[in-house]
């Protein structure tokens, strides 16, 4: 598990603590930087100022790997904090991207496959404000296809934002909802 250790940490901000467990049910090194990752993000966006001698403890299982998978955890994530009602900076959300080798095209939310063929990948997370909050990237690539999937990155992250929206909308109607009928109840 990766975090701040309650015991050396900041009392006046939440601790937050990481796991993240593979397929496998055993730690991988990818795990490892996977949990860094998610703590990171965390930390930025989490207010942990306002929950003095408060633990999160965030814990992911990853259950298969289809490719995207950070982003895919980012996202998941952002829609679990949300729900849990953790009070955050605002919302954010990850894209990912790769470019094939032998076309030079870029493809988004790439499929393990996609990723195996690509050479090189990059994986952005924006808040609300459209912030790069964090990044991943690997391969050979230039300055100005490193700018061109950043620049995308936030115009995809725009409309993934509008769908977390939706979703959690409907959520919370059907939550107002059943919480209505319980009341009606005698």
């Amino acid at each position: 598990s990766s975090g701040i250790n309650a015991e050396y940490g900041d009392p006046e901000k939440a601790v937050i603590e990481t796991t993240v467990k593979g397929a496998t049910g055993h730690g991988t090194p990818v795990d490892k930087v996977i949990e860094q990752a998610v703590t990171r993000v965390c930390e930025q966006v989490i207010l942990t100022a306002a929950h003095p001698r408060t633990s999160f403890q965030v814990i992911v299982q990853i259950e298969n790997d289809d490719g995207s998978i950070l982003a895919v955890i980012m996202n998941a994530l952002c829609l679990a904090l949300m729900d849990a009602g953790v009070p955050m900076k605002g919302m954010f959300g990850a894209v990912s991207c790769v470019r094939k080798a032998e076309d030079q095209e870029r493809h988004w939310d790439a499929t393990g496959e996609e990723e195996q063929k690509a050479d090189c990948q990059f994986v952005f997370v924006y808040n609300s404000e459209k912030e790069m909050i964090y990044s991943d990237y690997s391969g050979e690539f230039d300055i100005d296809q490193y700018m061109l999937v950043l620049q995308k990155g936030r115009q995809v992250a725009v409309d993934l934002w509008a769908f977390f929206r939706e979703a959690f909308e409907k959520l919370l109607v059907k939550d107002v909802k059943y919480q209505m009928l319980l009341k009606s109840k005698p």
